[in-house]
């Protein structure tokens, strides 16, 4: 994926009602759980993992695999081209965008 592409759906274009933030450590289970909310609740899934954004570490950052893309739509991984600075100020700026 490329600038803000994703993998299908919307974000909601500033109409977000609910947000539920899911912190753990490694392997805890937090994207099986980000999944499973989403595709209960219609929503999608925002990372907010500052490596996964990053275009060529799929399988360094545990990425999501495309049958999990294709359950809910995920916006914001790989997106960034890792000789790119990325900061909290710039996920800011993308994540308005959605």
């Amino acid at each position: 994926m490329s600038g803000m592409e994703h993998s299908g759906g919307q974000a909601g274009k500033g109409r977000v009602k609910n947000a539920i933030l899911i912190a753990g450590p490694t392997a805890s289970g937090k994207s099986a759980l980000a999944l499973d909310l989403a595709e209960r609740r219609g929503g999608v899934i925002v990372n907010t993992d500052s490596m996964q954004g990053y275009s060529v570490l799929d399988v360094l950052t545990a990425r999501p695999e495309a049958a999990d893309l294709a359950r809910a739509p995920h916006f914001l991984y790989g997106h960034v081209h890792p000789a790119t600075p990325y900061s909290t100020g710039a996920w800011l700026r993308d994540v308005r965008k959605l």
